[in-house]
């Protein structure tokens, strides 16, 4: 199974200080990125909400960014405000395309430890990530890469989906805190790589326990709209983050209240919600 991703697009970012200047904005330990190499990462607000997450390839000449495409054109101009002195230059890689490749036959691989690198090949001009769900991420040239086929994209969705690896779009930003998407345990953030945006905040909930949310697999009777609000008893309850058709209906990756883990969940309009899968541990009863 092979499709273009058309969610997905490329920022390309050059220049001597391109590694440094990235190491101090994103979440992950970009300075230790060798050629050849890509890791997971997330860009936030001071207040540590995820703006954007994304994979970051080290091509050895520059480095790539690979994000929803809805949010390139504001995340990079939020980075140009603070290159200031700094030899790095970002720019929508508009040339460059993302495809995805999975086999027929993968299962869900929920993560259990960070992976903060994995590797990266250049096959006859075209960047093969081997991501660690399994699915392969291509990045090359439009006209070098598979066509888009509506089916493979969903199959990709639904894969990420039930492997717990959730992507932000212009509907979710600045909603959520890296753990409340799964990214201290799939390698998206490295707590031991000093400061960067967000960082104490998100070091705080580490180490402190103060997150209250966490990702959660939801299926409904239709599909859901990324940052659609899940609701419990006709109150907030989370939000969609994305969401893919399955035979019955869809299947979605949601940010839920811990408190919610066992109530009777619905979308904005009541439509029915089924918690299948949580990857975070429900608050304990009181006796």
């Amino acid at each position: 199974m092979q499709t273009r991703l058309p969610f997905f697009g490329v920022v390309r970012v050059s220049g001597d200080d391109r590694a440094d200047f990235l190491h101090n904005q994103l979440s992950n330990d970009i300075q230790n990125l060798q050629p050849g190499q890509a890791c997971y990462a997330t860009y936030n607000t001071p207040k540590g909400r995820v703006s954007a997450n994304m994979i970051v390839l080290n091509r050895g000449g520059d480095l790539l960014l690979v994000m929803a495409q809805d949010l390139i054109e504001t995340i990079v101009k939020k980075l140009r405000m603070y290159v200031l002195r700094a030899k790095a230059v970002l720019e929508a890689a508009g040339e460059l395309a993302v495809a995805g490749e999975l086999d027929g036959a993968a299962q869900a691989v929920i993560a259990t430890e960070p992976s903060l690198a994995f590797a990266a090949e250049n096959q006859n001009g075209i960047w093969c990530i081997n991501l660690p769900h399994t699915g392969r991420l291509k990045i090359g040239l439009a006209e070098t890469l598979p066509a888009h086929d509506a089916a493979a994209e969903n199959a990709w969705n639904l894969h990420e989906i039930r492997s717990g690896y959730a992507w932000i779009s212009a509907a979710t930003k600045d909603t959520a805190v890296a753990q409340m998407l799964n990214q201290h345990i799939i390698g998206g953030v490295h707590f031991r790589k000093g400061c960067y945006p967000g960082q104490e905040i998100i070091a705080r909930a580490q180490y402190r326990g103060q997150v209250k949310r966490g990702l959660a697999v939801l299926s409904g009777g239709s599909l859901e709209a990324a940052g659609i609000a899940v609701q419990a008893g006709g109150e907030e309850a989370g939000q969609i983050i994305n969401t893919a058709f399955t035979d019955s209906g869809s299947l979605s990756l949601a940010v839920i209240k811990f408190s919610a883990a066992d109530a009777a969940l619905t979308d904005a309009d009541g439509n029915a919600l089924k918690q299948e899968h949580l990857f975070f541990n429900p608050e304990p009863k009181e006796a």
